[in-house]
């Protein structure tokens, strides 16, 4: 009865310990790997998203997802380029997440690097193209968000698609004209 004792006491230990490991070790590394992916992930999609109706507003979203001096100069630099060529060609482009994954995580340091792939969509007023585009980012946490410390592309563009969007025809006015012989009536 002694030896059911002891061995019920060094289980209940043993579990308790990957418990409570897993608990207080464990839990906040995942948490912490979980932020730093979501937030490279929207950094990368943020970066490659532009809309030309609303340019302004779409630097204001990138530069949420970024930090540090360096990033910030690149992205002035960018904005100070493209804003008018912009709104003139009537481009946008939307990016949407293939994948991503960590391949750096330092919990002391609050940073990570990732790789991460999206696909692009280029829209004009009369085509598109859509393109894949590898990223590795530099991310770090800064006050509880994880933002884009550093960016590199990987590779070129791969193009996925490309086409013209059709030109919707002008409506037509399906009323009937007015009968001359009859006055209107």
């Amino acid at each position: 009865m002694t030896a059911l004792v002891v061995i019920a006491v060094v289980a209940a230990g043993w579990f308790g310990y990957g418990w409570a490991r897993a608990l207080f070790v464990d839990k906040p590394i995942a948490d912490a790997r979980d932020s730093a992916l979501t937030g490279a992930q929207q950094a990368a999609i943020n970066l490659n998203t532009v809309d030309s109706a609303d340019i302004l507003g779409s630097f204001d979203n990138m530069k949420s997802s970024i930090t540090g001096e360096k990033m910030n100069q690149d992205l002035q630099a960018t904005i100070d380029g493209l804003t008018d060529q912009m709104r003139q060609s009537g481009a946008s482009s939307r990016a949407e997440l293939i994948q991503g994954t960590l391949t750096e995580l330092n919990t002391d340091d609050r940073t990570a690097k990732a790789l991460v792939v999206v696909a692009v969509t280029t829209t004009w007023p009369d085509r598109f193209t859509r393109a894949k585009v590898t990223m590795r980012l530099g991310v770090e946490d800064v006050d509880g968000v994880w933002k884009a410390s550093s960016v590199e592309p990987v590779g070129g563009r791969i193009p996925l698609e490309e086409g013209r969007i059709p030109v919707a025809p002008a409506p037509t006015d399906l009323t009937p004209a007015p009968d001359s012989d009859t006055g209107g009536q």
